[in-house]
């Protein structure tokens, strides 16, 4: 391989990318079919049934993504620190062109995720906030309001790139379309061996697809408006919303995997057009799920369920040795070491996941989380999870091989478990910095409107 895209969809949940949605929608195996086979290359595409995030948000598993480490290493969540490997510095070292592409501000170059990157877009500028005063969702030069203003100021162009809008408020992150223009336009000017990681937010809350993806999934007449009173109430009042309301939220939540997909879809026929698609390595994955009232919970709670940790990886133009990990438990901690070994690159020692299909197969992976200085340590084997929960002062353990039912911590078939989480707690050392330090008001706005705050 001489070249990587990394695309990430952020809140993007495993089972609904398998025909499973609570909407009923054909959305089955929608990822699979972006990276499908080519002519030339009958099976060049893997799917792991078994892959698993680090922690059931952004700031927790992608860490794991894009350092290779887990999160709450090199003293726990918040800002990346100077001493944690980075696939981005790694890869540019050795000779890689690399670009990054995202608007979630917990990723942006107030964490320290620009580190690496010849070319890093997070969108985190005032025109953006300028926009989404003035014009609603599709900014097109054939707006009246916008074709009056360009023929002074000719901004159509600077602002439709910069952001997009729904109608009335605006949502707090990019839309994928934008994203997409900008990782062509990059992909087009750059020379190989290349770097890019493409980040999605349409899929994390408040979704609001374009309409034609509305129509599809049933909710063409839901307003932005609506969809930000109803994800608000979701999160602090969950009781308040009619059940009618909730299916709304869930069919916007597929109708934004088929419009993430599409967009997705015309990255991928790029790097076909332009004869690089077999020269380079893709792997798609997401970095959490949400709760749809399952457990009685919405949203991303501080817990290792699986609807929060299990989510879509595939890889296409991988390594053969792949396939014979596809039921494998697998780590988003195996991803940086993946790139390497795929590149033939020497893996770097600080990373802390292993390759699949080389490595012998994981016993457990292992999620973890943090709230203001208190832990969260999950261990998930095969058939048995084990919480150690000093958020809520609890300890867990799961039988998961009739459904998830809870059992009595000292059960002996959930010692390796219970172990490996102990074990964890004994070397973590967080220095609860999660949201320390000078955060612009603008991006702190915003991880308000994505519900982080």
């Amino acid at each position: 391989m001489k070249n990587v895209l990394l695309i990430t969809i952020d809140s993007l949940r495993m089972d609904f990318t398998q025909g499973m949605g609570k909407d009923d929608t054909n959305i089955t195996n929608i990822l699979n079919e972006i990276v499908a086979p080519t002519e030339s290359a009958e099976s060049d595409r893997v799917s792991f049934n078994k892959s698993y995030a680090t922690g059931p948000g952004t700031t927790p598993s992608f860490p794991a993504i894009l350092t290779g480490t887990l999160p709450l290493s090199y003293g726990g969540l918040g800002p990346l620190r100077e001493d944690r490997p980075r696939l981005s510095s790694n890869l540019s070292r050795n000779g890689f062109a690399t670009a990054g592409f995202q608007c979630n501000p917990f990723l942006s170059e107030h964490f320290e995720y620009d580190v690496g990157y010849d070319r890093f877009n997070d969108y985190q500028n005032p025109l953006m906030g300028i926009a989404t005063k003035i014009f609603p969702r599709g900014i097109e030069i054939n707006n009246p309001k916008l074709r009056r203003v360009d023929e002074v100021l000719h901004l159509t162009d600077a602002i439709k790139k910069t952001y997009q809008f729904v109608k009335g408020k605006p949502r707090p992150y990019v839309s994928a379309e934008v994203i997409t223009d900008d990782t062509i336009d990059w992909l087009s000017e750059a020379d190989s061996p290349f770097y890019c990681w493409t980040h999605y937010m349409d899929v994390h809350h408040p979704c609001f697809p374009p309409e034609e993806y509305r129509e599809r999934h049933g909710v063409e007449d839901t307003g932005q408006a609506d969809v930000s009173e109803w994800y608000s109430a979701l999160l602090r009042d969950p009781d308040s919303l009619t059940e009618e309301e909730i299916q709304h939220l869930e069919a916007l939540y597929s109708a934004a995997i088929e419009y993430t997909n599409d967009q997705i879809s015309r990255i991928i026929d790029h790097l076909k057009e332009t004869g690089r698609y077999e020269d380079t390595l893709i792997i798609l994955t997401s970095d959490h799920g949400e709760l749809f009232g399952e457990y009685g919970q919405y949203g991303k709670p501080e817990r290792m369920y699986d609807e929060l940790l299990h989510v879509p990886l595939i890889v296409a133009n991988g390594p053969d040795y792949l396939n014979e990990a596809t039921s494998d438990l697998v780590s988003l901690l195996d991803i940086p070491p993946l790139i390497h070994d795929a590149l033939g690159l020497d893996i770097p020692d600080e990373y802390e996941g292993q390759i699949p299909g080389v490595d012998e197969p994981r016993e457990y992976i292992m999620a973890e989380h943090e709230v203001e200085g208190d832990v969260i340590v999950g261990t998930r084997s095969n058939n048995w999870l084990y919480e150690a929960d000093e958020i809520r002062d609890q300890h867990r353990l799961f039988d998961l091989r009739d459904g998830f039912d809870r059992v009595d911590i000292d059960h002996p078939e959930g010692r390796i478990v219970r172990n490996a989480v102990l074990a964890r707690l004994d070397e973590l050392d967080v220095e609860a910095k999660y949201l320390q330090g000078d955060i612009e008001d603008g991006v702190e706005d915003r991880l308000e409107d994505l519900g982080y705050l």
